[in-house]
């Protein structure tokens, strides 16, 4: 009985670091792929636990490799709009100036029931009290209402340096006009932490900080 419970001990000191190790996030603001990690790493852990034919080691070894496996795909997605679009995914507008966009409801698998549903629950009860509607990456949907005045959806266009075409479809601009802007204000993208297109079509940015 004794074993049982210094192995359980053990296996949730070494699990509650990895976890500590993959962040602060909350459970709802988690992607896909850490989701898929979380679940493998707790399934891992309970074999140990449960089984003394499994070594404390044998168990703890795979769930170290999901930890520099996650470690090392976040690395990537951060370096690489592209493999954070692919694993990820992208921003959705569900609802745009009071109509909802019906290709992306099929292609998100939503419901018009659940799309209400979650349009109540930001304290909207009707379609055309909605400018925006954005289905979030990590699928909470946020929701812009027309009493808030806002006539154009703020945007990210460049995020670490990288251009966001994603956006530039959105807001219905192309790189030429981002480069123009940068021009004009004396800056080069790669020293551009995060840009966006706000509500009155203004860019706003803040650059990176130099690193010593």
């Amino acid at each position: 009985m004794l074993v049982v419970f210094l192995r359980a001990l053990i296996l949730y000191a070494f699990v509650f670091l990895v976890v500590r190790l993959m962040g602060k996030r909350e459970l709802s603001q988690i992607q896909p792929f850490e989701f898929v990690i979380i679940i493998m790493i707790a399934d891992l852990a309970s074999g140990p636990m449960s089984s003394e034919d499994i070594t404390i080691l044998n168990g703890i070894m795979p769930i170290l490799c999901l930890l520099i496996l996650y470690i090392i795909f976040t690395l990537i997605i951060q370096s690489n709009n592209k493999v954070e679009k692919i694993v990820c995914g992208s921003p959705a507008i569900m609802i745009m100036n009071g109509k909802i966009n019906e290709k992306e409801l099929r292609k998100q698998q939503y419901t018009v029931e659940e799309l209400m549903s979650q349009i109540r629950k930001n304290g909207y009860f009707k379609i055309t009290d909605v400018s925006y509607a954005i289905l979030e990456t990590n699928g909470d949907l946020n929701v812009i209402g027309k009493d808030q005045n806002i006539n154009q959806i703020p945007l990210n266009i460049i995020s670490d340096g990288k251009i966001l075409d994603d956006s530039l479809k959105i807001l219905k601009i192309d790189e030429n006009y981002i480069n123009q802007i940068l021009k004009k204000k004396k800056i080069k993208m790669e020293n551009i932490l995060v840009g966006t297109i706000d509500e009155n079509n203004q860019f706003i940015y803040q650059l990176k900080e130099e690193r010593k």
